[in-house]
């Protein structure tokens, strides 16, 4: 019994030595200070850090402290992993934008696909209601044109223009042409019991006159140049659309957004999320250091891009209006609607001016020729597209899920957040935090330093950051985006050319920051625009020349010009306003000089008065 006593106090004994000399648990191996660091460290796959302060001297180059629960070994992966988190977070912030545009353009090109596809079936339809001698035959030249506007749809129009499906239109009626003029030839020409066919010779001399014929009149060229116009208008703005969501698509934008100075944006962020752990302390950032890190970080895409992006979202709204609006020159929908009665009304054309067309024809290719071997031709052939049910419901709700679609993009609310994709963000990411009980970047408390505006210039005082030129330079790829942002909204603006209001767009969007880079913004401030950088004239000239204003209301007395000069080192002579012609300086008394003169000369007037009654 003695013996089985010792045995249990001497294991119970080693169990409690082996204990200490292996901890199995942070809270066993660490001192109370560190142990929170500890457990965030071990959260995020780091285990090989400080189980306790340590005195880090100079060594920390972020996380600055005499006693840390970091050594610089640590500091260097919370650095490096700062990097991913960050872009993980813009990417998020991003997702919506990239939702709106990706999502917008799948509609619009699933309702056009699906349109293109009705729009044959009605056409078949009618061709074998109204005309069933030419519907079989028919059915190769429609094939072709409908196949053409279905791949144009999801083809690029930067490689592939519009006048192709001015050819394929063109191409429809030039088909169509033999087929029609074999009903007029049949029943004029044809032997009776002979062939139903045209010898080949004769098909192509039809096709090859078809155009000084003209046997449909206007309507192929009226047609082909509204199929240009419209498929253009919606095949841009949908690859407008695409190619704006893979520029905040989380893959592509991590080569070039987020960083406007990377080493001080990386010690930035670190200070911000992870210096706390090294202090022992578990707490959120504050929501101003929050915000002053990510406008330092973006100081470089607010600066350069913000402008770019707002010109390119507004032009794409406009188009998005106009075909949501129904606007002729730009509305697929409607063109694809009558698209077979525009055909019917061809055939009906050439049918009702039969006489002219033959004599054009015998003037041109002479007498029908007939070929006695080919096959009588089936004029009742049942194509799917002509058994197909129009299913009138189905396309009204394929219109009103795009409707509400294209409603959403141009709804003001979705207009503020995407346009202030770029200056907005700092806020977006910083929503969630506080401004009591958080990290400052020194100890949990307030943050007491400025906050600083998105504005580049702001960052000249933004106190997490060294102000440096590098932030207001443009690298490569920054460049790239820039300047494919300002082709595609040109190339939308291109498509509302024939638009009234075109031409009066908004000023174009600043050439740059709009902070002496270049011609400013014109017009009056938005709400949201700082008023002490606010420039109204170009930001660019000498400043050789006075600025003059003209008042409202010249003509009435009540009201003056105004003249404010600028110093300069030309001429001291002022352009007077008042004067068109602005040759020369004005020579009328002001009326507080005269009113002066006269109160000087009426008491030497009176006195003179008094000597002479003397």
């Amino acid at each position: 019994m003695r013996r089985i006593l010792l045995a249990v106090f001497v294991l119970s004994v080693y169990r409690r030595w082996d204990g200490c000399a292996y901890p199995t648990s942070a809270e066993s191996a660490t001192d109370g200070e560190c142990r929170v660091a500890v457990q965030q460290f071990r959260s995020v796959g780091l285990y090989d850090t400080p189980t306790s302060r340590i005195d880090q001297g100079d060594n920390l180059k972020v996380c600055q402290s005499k006693k840390s629960c970091c050594n610089a070994a640590t500091e260097a992966r919370l650095i490096d992993m700062v990097d991913s988190e960050y872009k993980r977070h813009l990417a998020v912030q991003a997702g919506y934008v990239y939702d709106l545009l990706n999502s917008t353009a799948h509609h619009l090109q699933e309702h056009m696909t699906h349109m293109i596809r009705k729009s044959k079936s009605k056409t078949v339809r009618v061709l074998a209601d109204v005309y069933a001698s030419i519907e079989g035959p028919a059915v190769g030249p429609l094939d072709a044109f409908y196949g053409r506007l279905s791949r144009y749809v999801h083809e690029d129009p930067e490689t592939t223009p519009a006048s192709s499906l001015e050819d394929a239109a063109s191409r429809l009626f030039t088909d169509l042409f033999p087929i029609v003029y074999r009903t007029v030839a049949v029943a004029a020409d044809r032997p009776d019991g002979g062939a139903s066919e045209f010898d080949e010779d004769y098909v192509q001399c039809l096709a090859g006159k078809a155009l000084d014929v003209k046997p449909f009149g206007d309507v192929p060229y009226t047609l082909a140049k509204d199929i240009s116009r419209t498929f253009s208008a919606t095949n841009v703005l949908v690859h407008a659309l695409r190619y704006g969501g893979q520029l905040v698509d989380e893959e592509h934008s991590r080569s070039w957004l987020g960083y406007g100075n990377r080493e001080q944006c990386s010690a930035a962020l670190t200070k911000m999320r992870q210096c706390s752990w090294c202090d022992g302390k578990d707490a959120k950032p504050c929501h101003g250091l929050c915000v002053n890190v990510i406008r330092g970080c973006l100081a470089r895409e607010t600066a350069h891009l913000d402008a770019p992006w707002t010109g390119y979202y507004e032009a794409v709204d406009r188009l998005v209006s106009a075909i949501n609006n129904g606007q002729s020159s730009v509305c697929l929908e409607d063109l694809l609607r009558s698209l077979h009665s525009r055909i019917s009304e061809a055939i009906m054309y050439a049918m009702n001016h039969a006489s002219d067309i033959q004599n054009n024809v015998k003037y041109f290719c002479g007498p029908a020729k007939w070929n006695p071997r080919a096959p009588a031709t089936v004029s009742s052939v049942k194509t799917p597209e002509s058994q197909e049910v129009w299913n009138v419901e189905e396309e009204d709700l394929s219109t009103a899920l795009l409707t509400s679609k294209l409603t959403k993009f141009s709804d003001p609310e979705t207009a503020v957040r995407v346009r202030g994709l770029f200056s907005d963000m700092a806020q977006s990411m910083c929503t969630n935090y506080t401004t009591t009980d958080c990290w400052n970047g020194r100890t949990v408390g307030e943050y007491t330093d400025n906050v600083v505006g998105p504005l580049l210039s702001a960052q000249m005082y933004n106190p997490e950051f060294d102000w440096t030129s590098s932030i207001n330079t443009q690298d490569n790829k920054v460049a790239e985006v820039i300047d494919k942002l300002r082709h595609i909204r040109q190339t939308v603006l291109n498509q509302l050319s024939t638009s009234p209001q075109s031409d009066s767009f908004m000023a174009d969007e600043a050439e740059g920051s709009g902070e002496g880079s270049g011609a400013g913004r014109r017009g009056n401030p938005g709400w949201d625009d700082d008023d002490d950088n606010v420039d109204y004239s170009s930001g660019e000239g000498s400043g050789d020349n006075p600025i003059t204003t003209q008042v409202p209301g010249v003509d009435d007395p009540q009201y003056k010009s105004t003249n404010k000069s600028v110093p300069n080192s030309g001429s001291d002579e002022t352009i007077n306003s008042n004067n068109p012609s602005g040759a020369a300086p004005s020579t009328r008394l002001h009326a507080p000089l005269l009113i002066t003169v006269c109160l000087m000369v009426i008491p030497v007037l009176q006195q003179l008065q008094t000597r002479i009654n003397f």
